[in-house]
C-alpha cells in the first residue's frame, strides 16, 4: 500500500516536473515569434523597397526613351514641314508660271501700226506702267476691234518692234548702232507719244543739246572753242559718287545731264532731280548752286 503510494507520488511529480518544462517552453515562445515576425518583415520590407526602387528605376528609363522618341519625332516632323513646305513653294511658283504662260497664250494681241501688222500679248503691252499702251490696254477702256480681231493705232509702223522689243526686254533692251541720227529722231517722236523715250533713249535730249553745241563751234568757234565743246560733249551726263572727297553731301550720288542753257559761254548741267546745277565759272572752274 505504501510502495503504491510511493509510486503515484513519483508519477505525480514527473507530471509536475513535464508541465514545468512546458510552461518555460511556453513562457519563451512569444519573443522568439516576435524576433522571427521582425524578421521575416525587415526582409519585406526590404524586398518591397529594392522592388520599388527598380520600378522607378524603369519608369524613369521609359520616361527618358519616351522623351528621346518625341525628341526625334518633332525634329522628323519639323524636317517633314519643310520639306512639305519647299514642296508647295516650288508647286505653287511652277503653278504661278504655267498661269503665266497661259495667261500669254490667251491674251494674245493683234495689232495694227499704221499698216504695219503685229502680234503680241497683253501683258507685253502693260510690262511698263504710266505708259500709252499700258493704259490703253489696262482694260479701263472699251477698245474695238476690226473684222479680224485686230485692234488699229494711228502711228507710224516703221520703228514700233523696237517699242515691243523694248517692252520685252524692259531693262535689257539696246537700240542697235546701225540706227542712224535720222532715223532716231524719227524713233524718238514715236518712243515720246508711247512714253518710252527715258526706256529706249534715256540721254536722247543731252545728245540733241551736244550736237547743236558741236554744230554751232564748228561754224562760229575757234580751235579753243571747239576743244572746248567736245571736252563738254564728253560730259554729255555724268554722276557724282558716293566716296568723293571733296564734295558736300548734298551733292553725293547725284547724276547731271547737260541743258541748253548756257553760263559764260559754256552750258548748265542739271541733277536729275532739277534742285542743283553746274556750270563753269569765269575761271573755268565747276561752280554749283
Amino acid at each position: 500500500m505504501a510502495h503504491g503510494k510511493s509510486r503515484r507520488r513519483d508519477e505525480s511529480d514527473q507530471q509536475k516536473g513535464a508541465a514545468g518544462e512546458s510552461r518555460e517552453e511556453l513562457s519563451g515562445s512569444p519573443c522568439t515569434v516576435k524576433a522571427s515576425l521582425e524578421e521575416q518583415g525587415i526582409k519585406e520590407l526590404k524586398e518591397v523597397q529594392e522592388n520599388a526602387a527598380k520600378e522607378n528605376a524603369r519608369l524613369l528609363a521609359e520616361a527618358h526613351e519616351e522623351k528621346a522618341d518625341a525628341r526625334r519625332d518633332a525634329k522628323k516632323a519639323e524636317a517633314m514641314r519643310r520639306d512639305v513646305e519647299k514642296l508647295r513653294a516650288a508647286l505653287e511658283e511652277e503653278k504661278a508660271a504655267m498661269e503665266k504662260a497661259h495667261t500669254f497664250q490667251t491674251s494674245k494681241i493683234l495689232l495694227d501700226v499704221g499698216g504695219h501688222k503685229f502680234t503680241t500679248s497683253r501683258q507685253t503691252l502693260t510690262s511698263i506702267p504710266d505708259t500709252y499702251l499700258a493704259s490703253l490696254f489696262s482694260g479701263r477702256f472699251e477698245l474695238t476691234t476690226d473684222a479680224d480681231g485686230v485692234y488699229f493705232i494711228d502711228r507710224d509702223g516703221t520703228y514700233f518692234r523696237h517699242v515691243l522689243n523694248c517692252l520685252r526686254d524692259c531693262g535689257r533692251f539696246e537700240l542697235s548702232s546701225d540706227v542712224t541720227s535720222g532715223q532716231k529722231k524719227e524713233l524718238a517722236v514715236e518712243l515720246e507719244f508711247y512714253g518710252l523715250l527715258d526706256h529706249i533713249l534715256p540721254h536722247y535730249a543731252q545728245e540733241v543739246i551736244g550736237r547743236a553745241l558741236l554744230q554751232r563751234e564748228c561754224l562760229d568757234g575757234t580751235t579753243c572753242e571747239l576743244q572746248t565743246a567736245v571736252a563738254q560733249v564728253r560730259a554729255l551726263v555724268f554722276e557724282m559718287g558716293s566716296t568723293t572727297p571733296f564734295l558736300n553731301d548734298k551733292f553725293q550720288d547725284l547724276r547731271f545731264g547737260i541743258t541748253d542753257r548756257v553760263v559764260n559761254s559754256s552750258p548748265v548741267w542739271a541733277a536729275v532731280d532739277g534742285k542743283w546745277f553746274m556750270y563753269r565759272d569765269v575761271r573755268g572752274n565747276m561752280t554749283a548752286w
